[in-house]
């Protein structure tokens, strides 16, 4: 049911992005007090955590692991499917005050160049949200979120591992500000209400980042360099942070179209698959790129 959600949301991004900008601008309808309502929009007004491990992209990684994880090789390969659509849109008279409904969902992969690619387990996310824009420099965002983690089968026929029942789901609060143009923070708390093992998890979460973006200065006008650091702890996990960096290019050549990002990353806390979060302790550097739908 997961994966089908995926799939959808996949198709109306995917829909969206051929659309003209004449049907976009069909859908944006004016009240007499000057606010715009829009379906469909061309941007959203939340950002994304470039760095979070958990963001829904489209995603194809190699990565050199230093993991606690048995049975596995140094050398796995990261495939991420989803995306963060903006479903609806409303803006005040003065273009600042912004109003949105976000969805989220994604799957995240890892595969063991080592062992043939056989899949080592995958997590899959989906949420929605309501975004404000509070003024030019901050943004919030709270609403549902929802984590299951999943053992792959060769992984399981290989050392007879059992879940653990990984879930996490619950209420997640995120406010963003924007130091400057190019640089923002952030930090988003997170409440599950439902733990699928509620002898080992506990509720409460934590992360939040710093991030950068340069000017389109390179080949065109059309590239800019980026740079994020995102930081999350787990009160199950004692609070011990994880840590992820990622630097690398921001490529978008026309508005309409997908963003590309060619990306170095470095990880280093708890297993980043939820399976095996709980056990074991991991470090990884990774090269890919990146699809993004806005």
């Amino acid at each position: 049911m997961r994966a089908v959600c995926v799939l959808l949301l996949g198709g109306i991004v995917c829909c969206k992005a051929a659309a003209a900008e004449d049907q976009r601008a069909e859908a944006r309808m004016y009240t007499t007090g000057g606010w715009s309502w829009e379906l469909d929009p061309a941007d959203q007004p939340y950002p994304d955590y470039v760095a979070d491990p958990r963001r829904p992209s489209m995603n194809v990684s190699t990565a050199l692991f230093s993991s606690h994880v048995p049975r596995t090789t140094s050398r796995r390969v990261l495939l991420d499917a989803g995306t963060r659509y903006t479903a609806f849109k409303v803006t005040d008279p003065a273009g600042i005050n912004e109003l949105a409904v976000d969805l989220e969902a994604g799957l995240f992969a890892q595969f063991d160049a080592g062992h043939s690619l056989d899949n080592i387990g995958w997590d899959g996310v989906f949420g929605a949200f309501l975004v404000q824009s509070w003024s030019e420099t901050v943004i919030w965002r709270g609403g549902y979120r929802h984590l299951s983690a999943h053992l792959g089968d060769e992984y399981i026929e290989a050392t007879g591992r059992r879940r653990t029942g990984y879930t996490r789901e619950g209420f997640v609060l995120g406010v963003c500000y924007r130091w400057s143009d190019p640089v923002m923070i952030y930090v988003e708390p997170d409440w599950a209400w439902y733990l699928g093992n509620s002898e080992r998890q506990k509720r409460w979460a934590m992360a939040g980042g710093l991030q950068y973006e340069g000017s389109r200065s390179l080949w065109n006008g059309t590239t800019a360099v980026y740079a994020g650091l995102h930081v999350r702890a787990f009160q199950e996990s004692g609070w011990n942070p994880d840590v992820v960096g990622q630097i690398g290019l921001h490529v978008t050549r026309d508005p309409r179209s997908a963003n590309l990002r060619l990306a170095l990353g470095g990880y280093v806390g708890r297993a980043i698959l939820g399976e095996y979060a709980l056990d074991f302790y991991e470090a990884y550097a990774s090269l890919g790129v990146m699809l993004d739908f806005y």
